[in-house]
């Protein structure tokens, strides 16, 4: 793909983007027999022309873009994921996709290899399809139809993506055997939101299609093993990250009226103050919180100010439990529920851990 020249970090572009060039790619081998190069002759890639080339297409965005291309055989091209500035664990990958001629007007689009299944329902795919979702479904289907207008067989594959898939959400959403094709624009910006909410608003969606009434909203990797430890359900556990707020507004969405909050007391004590977006970079250490809460709680003032001078949440876990002020938890747990309940119409219960993943407050 020709580069951006632009200050600032470097967007990337998703899988479904680089499926749609390679579909066009693959497509044009199929009626020319060979590889296009559709960019400018600066921006021709090197090698050997008659298996590289480039293609322009117009993303789900409006935005135009060029990617590189390689054919391995007529009706087969690959694509390279450029992820810009992302950290993408997909970034790298070659991404291939055979096309096939039909001629009864028809268009399927499926997945080979690394192209995970659906076998859970609540996601935008039927249980059964490959995890295509629909908009570079749409778009591919687009792709092939400009060039093969009498119909066409599409396949996708990603040799990486079997390896890759632990790393991603898919087990949990029930995706097996592979990543999925993503993509609402077609360019992945870096550390943006869109990117976070495709990965974590479907395990709300699955969640709601098995049954699950009341979903446990958890921060991390720590607090999805307490909430297992706690006997929690899989399929009800679902990682929220550092925003907390947008997913309990998209668990409300849903029509979901009570929820479970679970981690460790450094992130989820910060919603007592009314924090819902718990990066670090847009929320202190809730030090202050666990203060007000020791003293609300009969602790001397002078010293649970001690408290705001501690240097992180896990000393001042400590330094509660060894003046057995463990109500001061409770109290934090407690204030965090009433925040929720005001602020997204939730009933709500918190459980607060330490860095072990034990159980320390709740409210």
């Amino acid at each position: 793909m020709t580069g951006e020249r632009k200050r600032g970090p470097r967007r990337g572009y998703t899988t479904g983007a680089c499926v749609q060039a390679a579909t066009r790619a693959a497509a044009l081998t199929v009626a020319t027999g060979y590889v296009p190069c559709e960019a400018p002759e600066d921006d021709r890639v090197k090698g050997d022309k008659e298996t590289t080339g480039t293609v322009e297409v117009t993303l789900p965005n409006g935005e135009t873009a060029t990617f590189f291309v390689t054919m391995h055989n007529e009706g087969v091209c690959s694509v390279v994921k450029y992820a810009g500035d992302d950290p993408d664990i997909t970034a790298g990958i070659q991404i291939f996709v055979c096309v096939s001629a039909r001629l009864d007007d028809r268009f399927t689009v499926d997945g080979a290899e690394g192209v995970g299944r659906v076998t859970l329902p609540g996601l935008p795919v039927d249980v059964g399809e490959a995890a295509i979702n629909p908009v570079p479904r749409r778009h591919v289907i687009e792709e092939a139809r400009r060039v093969l207008y009498r119909g066409a067989d599409v396949t996708v594959s990603i040799p990486a993506g079997e390896e890759l898939a632990p790393r991603t959400f898919n087990p949990r959403l029930g995706i097996v055997g592979g990543i999925s094709v993503l993509g609402t624009t077609g360019r992945v910006e870096p550390w943006s939101m869109e990117a976070y909410r495709e990965s974590l608003l479907p395990q709300l969606d699955v969640a709601r299609a098995a049954g699950v009434e009341e979903p446990v909203l958890v921060p991390g990797a720590k607090g999805e093993r307490a909430a297992r430890k706690e006997g929690f359900p899989d399929i009800a556990v679902i990682q929220a990250g550092n925003f907390m707020g947008d997913m309990l507004a998209a668990a409300r969405e849903r029509g979901f009226r009570a929820v479970v909050l679970m981690g460790h007391v450094s992130k989820l004590a910060k919603l007592a103050r009314g924090d819902f977006d718990t990066h670090s970079r847009h929320s202190p250490m809730p030090l202050d919180v666990l203060a007000d809460c020791a003293a609300a709680v009969g602790m001397d003032p002078d010293r649970a100010r001690v408290i705001e001078t501690l240097p992180n949440s896990g000393a001042a876990v400590s330094f509660l439990l060894e003046a057995g002020a463990e109500a001061a938890l409770d109290e934090a747990a407690r204030r965090a529920a009433a925040r929720v309940r005001r602020s997204y119409g939730l009933s709500a219960r918190v459980l607060l851990t330490d860095s072990r993943g034990r159980v320390v407050g709740r409210g």
